[in-house]
């Protein structure tokens, strides 16, 4: 393990088996003083990583959480596999966070990050304490395809400056709302990557390779959420595009 940069994180680096190799998986530890309380996964958006909770994982660890946020595979600082993304390589990332599992364990998950969760919970009978779903996709259709569209055209840009990327994020993620200026540059950094053609959005454009495919398919999650034992907790902001206010 190394330092984070902040003296309460830790990063680590884990293996995860694929069919013909291994990929590293980033992931940032917030480790309370003393015994932890509970265990809380964090799991982000398809575009984001897991530095998007780190001030939320300070307040955790500070009220004394162990609090896990990886970068899953082709986002942030983990390994960008360059194709073959599906349910399988996302299943086998969390799998491997049961190292960091303890008698009491919770979850949050945005956005795709929830879905994911909400999937391998019960697909594989994890055990959950309380779950957390922010801003999360419960019903398919337009909407989710208009957002995988904006996706695949964003994963696609280059930048030939930080400053070009950071005005980019500042305007594409202007749902997010106020948002004080160091927070927001923390948030800025941590979504930016470098590379031979300038810099881009930190995660791989590969991780789109199945949207077209995955185009006008409809699916309903709350059938799944409701055979999950666990307390739901559902948080969408004002403007949120996927909020179903008749559910």
């Amino acid at each position: 393990m190394d330092s984070a940069a902040s003296a309460e994180a830790l990063t680590q680096e884990i293996l995860i088996r694929l069919d013909d190799r291994y990929a590293a998986m980033f992931v940032r530890i917030w480790r309370p003083a003393g015994t932890p309380l509970a265990t809380v996964f964090c799991l982000h958006g398809f575009t984001g990583n897991g530095a998007d909770f780190d001030y939320l994982a300070t307040f955790l660890c500070r009220n004394g959480f162990l609090v896990i946020c990886p970068d899953l595979l082709g986002r942030g600082r983990s390994a960008y596999l360059g194709s073959g993304y599906d349910i399988n390589v996302y299943f086998k990332c969390l799998r491997a966070l049961g190292e960091f599992a303890g008698t009491d364990n919770h979850f949050i998950g945005t956005s795709w990050g929830g879905t994911i969760l909400l999937l391998f919970l019960h697909m594989t009978r994890s055990k959950a304490t309380k779950i957390v779903l922010n801003d999360v996709p419960m019903l398919g259709g337009p909407t989710v395809d208009a957002m995988r569209s904006k996706v695949m055209k964003e994963s696609a840009l280059t930048f030939e400056t930080r400053a070009a990327v950071k005005e980019y994020l500042g305007t594409s993620r202007a749902t997010m709302g106020s948002v004080e200026e160091t927070v927001f540059n923390r948030y800025v950094e941590n979504r930016i990557a470098a590379g031979p053609d300038g810099f881009r959005c930190a995660y791989d454009p590969a991780t789109t390779g199945n949207f077209s495919a995955m185009a006008g398919r409809d699916y309903d999650l709350f059938p799944i959420a409701a055979k999950i034992d666990a307390r739901i907790l559902m948080m969408y902001g004002r403007d949120s595009q996927v909020i179903d206010r008749q559910a």
